[in-house]
């Protein structure tokens, strides 16, 4: 177990010391069980993989307690399909509602609503000047899922697309202009904005086409000049 990690039973939560200011993870127990219900990271702590080091250390104390694992929380949950050594842990049935996570997403006035179920493939941010002109902005958080786990639920009439090249099908509402997801076909991925979906944690592992970058982030993830190999890119890496 890590340093300044412990159990605060008083508060019903683990509790992460990072130079005073504490990260934490709530939590409910019953006899040889525990459900863990909601992680809270502290903004100031932002970028130093505090996360990270609290999931893990989260876990590994469920297991040196011996008890069976119900997981309420989104980070967890998303920690844990990174993380396959800890799905023993999960009571019976619980690897399923895992697999059957699901999040809602919705354009600016909300006549358009987007469902996605499970966890995506990939994770991060991108920096190509095509997502920093159609989103005015120097960084776009994505999360690519699988087609078939992303469902429009509300206002498919209302959805507009436009394509500046294959590559990208960026879908808008035609009501408010709102940006809601884009599909990449040639990758069988669509990018729900992470950003717009709704009780999901964002749990970035790479920076995209970091070559056309406006504004550096230094943060230990791998930085990639367009794409990893895995999507076609590259796979060549520029420093942090």
């Amino acid at each position: 177990m890590i340093d300044n990690f412990s159990d605060n039973e008083a508060r019903d939560r683990f509790e992460l010391d990072v130079d005073g200011t504490i990260a934490f993870v709530t939590y409910r127990k019953s006899p040889g069980a525990i459900t863990l219900v909601h992680t809270e990271v502290p903004p100031e702590l932002g970028g130093r993989g505090v996360g990270s080091k609290l999931g893990r250390a989260t876990l590994d104390a469920v297991r040196a307690q011996g008890r069976k694992l119900s997981v309420e929380c989104d980070f967890i949950r998303n920690y844990m399909t990174k993380h396959a050594e800890y799905s023993d842990l999960l009571a019976d049935g619980e690897a399923t509602k895992m697999d059957a996570a699901t999040y809602k997403a919705g354009c600016f006035c909300g006549a358009v609503e987007v469902e996605v179920t499970g966890t995506p493939v990939f994770a991060g941010y991108c920096h190509c000047g095509d997502c920093q002109a159609w989103s005015a902005a120097p960084i776009n958080a994505f999360s690519l899922w699988k087609s078939d786990h992303v469902r429009i639920t509300k206002g498919e009439g209302e959805i507009g697309t436009f394509h500046k090249t294959e590559n990208s099908y960026r879908k808008f509402c035609k009501v408010c202009g709102g940006h809601i997801m884009t599909d990449h076909p040639r990758m069988r991925l669509i990018d729900v904005y992470a950003n717009l979906l709704k009780g999901y944690t964002h749990q970035p592992t790479l920076h995209a086409n970091y070559g056309s970058k406006t504004v550096s982030v230094k943060d230990g993830l791998p930085k990639y000049r367009d794409l990893p190999a895995e999507l076609g890119g590259s796979g060549e890496t520029l420093p942090d």
